[in-house]
């Protein structure tokens, strides 16, 4: 009887597991069925709103989380992240980023334990202002890093120490209107940490993805040598 009754227990507990799972997947697909939904309607309506016609004076910024992947280590990061640029020409921007890091390795592991950094540099742009607005960067920056190493059989933790970083991104802006806009952006860093009493050097090498909704805002009108109109209606690529 007992072991009928631990049976039967189990069975329960693992029918109720998958349920939980099946539940919480199909909460999942119902939300990125949401969300595409909503960024087609996005899209869809973009031809139709009102963009800058003139970049120039343009704040654009955004924040959200972001993934990475630290290829010396062979192991995922994550990120609370934000940047802005700052357009002084309508294909140039001066661009800055920061980043606040969270450990995902336990705390017995070796590794980075905390890898905040801020960047700060320029944008390209390739195309004239519309709705679609590809770029490249080139950003050097500094992290403020810290890292466990293992010392004989004990795990020990490194001093907070600066490491020079040098990164380059790749991306895109949707001008949805001339409030928000939708990114894509890929960065890739490299940089090295010594000193902060590690035994040896660590490589920093890494890769960020970020994607989500941003904002934009006027900061100044450009001169009327640049012929400025605020506002486009309706301009298609």
């Amino acid at each position: 009887m007992e072991t009928s009754k631990i049976n039967t227990g189990a069975i329960l507990s693992t029918l109720l597991h998958r349920n939980t799972c099946r539940q919480k997947l199909a909460l999942i697909l119902a939300i990125r069925l949401l969300l595409l939904l909503l960024s087609a309607m996005l899209v869809t309506k973009a031809q139709a709103q009102k963009i800058w016609e003139q970049r120039k004076g343009c704040i654009r910024a955004q924040g959200n989380l972001a993934p990475g992947y630290l290829f010396s280590q062979k192991t995922a990061s994550a990120y609370v992240g934000g940047d802005i640029d700052l357009f002084f020409d309508n294909k140039a921007s001066f661009t800055g980023s920061a980043f606040y890091s969270f450990a995902l390795n336990r705390k017995n592991e070796t590794g980075l334990k905390v890898n905040h950094a801020v960047f700060a540099g320029l944008h390209y742009h390739f195309l004239k202002p519309g709705h679609f607005d590809p770029y490249i960067g080139l950003t050097p920056g500094i992290g403020i890093v810290q890292a466990n190493y293992a010392d004989n059989e004990a795990i020990k933790r490194s001093n907070f120490t600066a490491a020079p970083l040098i990164s380059a991104d790749i991306g895109f802006n949707y001008y949805i209107g001339w409030i928000f806009h939708v990114f894509v952006k890929i960065q890739g860093i490299t940089g090295q940490m010594t000193g902060g009493n590690l035994p040896a050097p660590q490589r920093l090498d890494e890769i960020k993805c970020m994607a989500g909704l941003g904002w934009n805002i006027r900061a100044w009108k450009p001169a009327k040598k640049d012929n400025e109109v605020p506002l486009l209606q309706n301009r298609h690529l």
